[in-house]
């Protein structure tokens, strides 16, 4: 077992990876209970969201705008309930919160990887449809993507900010801490595609969230997170300024053009993951976690 680490990390940081992935939130285990809290918390939150519906909904007739701003600020609740929970329990494992990672990237890094999530998007776009989406479910969502400006606000701006610090600036900072990179950045995935609370939005998050968390990785920053999640909504939010209904790549463009679009997004994403990562290399604080079962060093 000594020797495994020893090929693993030099002898002389053995003492501090043993610390760090005793210390760090969150593991596995905290993983799973964060994202009961997340569900506690939306489910918390919207309660008085129903009180408010009921009572105002056939009482009040401008209720259908005031809506999406009640809704936004519910959100914003359940996200920051999450959030703070989260930190407290990074600070009373670790004994103080290290704060989020969110330093300065190469300018060169925002175009690219805007650039690569759009060519994930369509290379995604028919991963929703691998489940049959029923038509009450179906219906469902198109009532609840609007076009009022408090909604785009959530999907565009607050969703990307507040998802990618929990899932990224927590979540997998901590994970990278507890394991190697790969296994880090799947579960983070996993979590990421669980609270979104249904398949036909889960996998696609999940395959986004695995090249989210890699691009965490190599940046060590949630900056360049941000700007993909920020990129991947507002072109699917665009989608329902559509005459008719929301349409995905494969119904406006066909089979040929959709087949066309999906060879050269393949091209062009693996051009992106290629320069980012020749380019970028993690620091040398990224992720020096060792899996748990390799024990500690010999010394």
């Amino acid at each position: 077992m000594a020797e495994t680490e020893s090929q693993d990390v030099p002898e002389f940081y053995a003492g501090e990876i043993e610390i760090i992935r005793k210390k760090a939130y969150p593991d596995i285990k905290g993983t799973i209970i964060l994202f009961f809290v997340t569900i506690g918390s939306l489910i918390i939150t919207a309660i008085p969201d129903g009180i408010l519906t009921d009572i105002f909904e056939t009482q009040f007739n401008n209720w259908r705008l005031l809506k999406p701003l009640v809704n936004l600020l519910i959100y914003i609740i359940a996200l920051s309930i999450t959030l703070w929970y989260a930190v407290r329990k990074s600070k009373k494992k670790e004994g103080s919160f290290s704060g989020i990672s969110a330093g300065k990237v190469p300018v060169w890094i925002v175009p690219a990887v805007m650039i690569g999530a759009l060519a994930l998007i369509i290379l995604l776009d028919q991963t929703s449809s691998w489940i049959p989406m029923p038509v009450f479910v179906k219906k469902t969502f198109e009532d609840a993507f609007n076009k009022d400006i408090f909604s785009i606000i959530s999907i565009v701006i607050f969703a990307p900010l507040m998802e990618e610090t929990l899932c990224r600036g927590i979540v997998l900072k901590g994970l990278l801490k507890n394991y190697k990179p790969g296994k880090a950045i799947f579960i983070s995935a996993l979590f990421f595609a669980a609270i979104h609370l249904n398949p036909w939005q889960a996998i696609p998050a999940f395959f986004g969230g695995l090249f989210l968390g890699w691009v965490y990785y190599k940046t060590q920053s949630i900056l360049p997170c941000i700007v993909i999640h920020a990129t991947i909504n507002a072109t699917l939010t665009s989608f329902l300024f559509l005459p008719g209904k929301p349409q995905g790549f494969l119904s406006m463009w066909g089979v040929p053009g959709y087949l066309a679009a999906c060879s050269v997004s393949i091209a062009v994403f693996a051009a992106v993951c290629f320069i980012i990562q020749k380019k970028v290399t993690p620091s040398a604080g990224a992720s020096v976690a060792l899996e748990p079962e390799f024990g500690s060093a010999s010394r």
